[in-house]
């Protein structure tokens, strides 16, 4: 009992430090900083990705005297001119609007500030560019990362369990790989339709396009998998390069 709960807990913390690698390491991670201005600092968080119906909301916060701001924006590709929007003051907060697009349009941003007669450039060296994507249902988004994860967590814990004198490794890996056909073929497929205006909208597109290569690596490597463990004189083997197989793909495929 005690091996088990050590197991676990070792194959929840690995899980964890992933998914954390994972996220900031992702191309949609968003643009973060602080500048320092004349008169108090700025702060930002200018996101990658944007899934709703309404504008983005673009907000700097700030703790400077009489700042001034204003968001220029215009459509990625576009050679017309930048569309200029004053931003409102609010508290410690100035904020501008990017009206809504349509999925998978992208749009290029950059707020320029002026404080005391200075003027600062946010990001400093381009604009930001960000996507605007088809909404996704809550219930979607949840089950999409819980089948991601609990199929993440199964695959390490039935790597750990290699460890053990009698392993029961087929047990393990018939739950992982259900919770990463569950993942694959119902929540990403139907998540991505969504992000896409497939679901709940107007466009039109190929099937093959609802499918990333992430999730179709993540089952395939586990099907395999499952018939070398079920069928192997050495399952252990098997089983843990599945187990590091399975992260390398997490960290490396695109989701």
């Amino acid at each position: 009992m005690k091996q088990s709960i050590i197991l676990w807990i070792a194959a929840i913390t690995i899980t964890f430090l992933a998914g954390y690698a994972q996220r900031i390491k992702s191309p949609v991670y968003p643009i973060n900083g602080t500048l320092d201005l004349v008169t108090g600092e700025a702060s930002f968080s200018f996101d990658k990705v944007y899934g709703n119906k309404d504008g983005y909301k673009v907000l700097i916060v700030n703790n400077c005297k009489d700042l001034q701001g204003t968001l220029r924006w215009k459509d990625k590709g576009d050679t017309a001119s930048w569309h200029s929007v004053p931003m409102n003051s609010s508290g410690e907060a100035l904020s501008a609007v990017i009206p809504a697009h349509q999925p998978l349009s992208e749009v290029e941003y950059r707020v320029t500030l002026v404080d005391q007669d200075q003027t600062f450039l946010v990001p400093v060296k381009e604009p930001a560019v960000i996507k605007f994507i088809g909404r996704v249902p809550s219930q979607i988004a949840m089950n999409y990362y819980l089948t991601l994860f609990a199929g993440l967590l199964l695959a390490i814990r039935t790597g750990f369990e290699i460890f053990k004198n009698k392993p029961r490794l087929r047990l393990y890996a018939i739950f992982t790989i259900i919770s990463f056909f569950s993942f694959t073929f119902i929540f990403s497929t139907v998540k991505k339709g969504c992000e896409l205006g497939i679901i709940g909208g107007t466009k039109i597109a190929p099937i093959t396009d609802i499918f990333s290569s992430g999730p179709i690596l993540l089952f395939a490597w586990w099907l395999l998998a499952i018939i070398l463990i079920f069928n192997s004189h050495k399952p252990k083997i098997w089983a843990g390069a599945a187990s590091v197989g399975t992260i390398l793909i997490f960290l490396l495929g695109k989701f």
